[in-house]
């Protein structure tokens, strides 16, 4: 597959720290060449740090062979704020997973995880709509899940963070563009919820805790 990548091909990347546990590239690549695009295209991991990822972005807009990319943890929040544009589903959640790179070198970022996490329910047997739902997480990921889970209807929505500020603010966010749906940062010991989602980054190691008790769990 390598031998058909030339001087013309342009660059897609994974950008993350870490990014070895990231399977876009090899899914990417696959994709790529069923549809016969590989040699067009070919996509990298990009393990770049939070201190080097400003001078990073800048970068991309200087390499004219780069098409666009990827954008992961700890980078989508960050990258809102250094790219040129934003899509109106980026503006409204705060953080970016995907860039463009144009012609010109503007860099446009837009948000998908949203809309690919409910496609991903959906796609599993799970109604959103009318749900009552707990998200744990305020950060990039989670506030995408967030803005999707209202747009598609879910009865309430308990954002339940460590830092309670950050989940203050995302559910005050939330509320705003959808003043009707019931909104807590609060989790009541007669708490029932039809859907839990995991939006921290915890599970990416095989030791983690999880984000939640147990005992929650075991009454869902």
């Amino acid at each position: 597959m390598l031998a058909s990548i030339t001087g013309s091909t342009k660059i897609l990347g994974v950008i993350a720290d870490p990014v070895s546990q990231a399977r876009t590239p090899a899914m990417d690549i696959t994709l790529l060449s069923k549809q016969e695009l590989l040699g067009a295209f070919v996509m990298l991991p990009m393990h770049v740090s939070a201190e080097g990822f400003p001078a990073f972005i800048a970068g991309l807009r200087a390499l004219k062979n780069f098409g666009g990319a990827v954008v992961s943890m700890p980078h989508k929040i960050a990258t809102a704020n250094l790219v040129d544009e934003l899509t109106p589903e980026a503006s409204l959640v705060g953080a970016v997973n995907v860039i463009r790179r144009n012609g010109d070198g503007r860099l446009i970022g837009t948000m998908l995880d949203g809309e690919g996490f409910v496609s991903g329910l959906v796609a599993t047997g799970h109604c959103v709509k009318g749900a009552n739902i707990l998200l744990v997480g305020a950060g990039g990921v989670a506030s995408a899940i967030a803005f999707a889970l209202a747009k598609y209807g879910c009865a309430s929505l308990c954002i339940h963070n460590r830092t309670w500020d950050r989940a203050s603010a995302l559910s005050e966010r939330v509320r705003h563009v959808y003043p009707q749906l019931e909104v807590s940062t609060a989790i009541p010991a007669t708490s029932h919820y039809d859907i839990a989602i995991n939006g921290t980054p915890l599970g990416m190691s095989p030791d983690d805790e999880l984000p939640i008790s147990k005992s929650l769990i075991g009454v869902l």
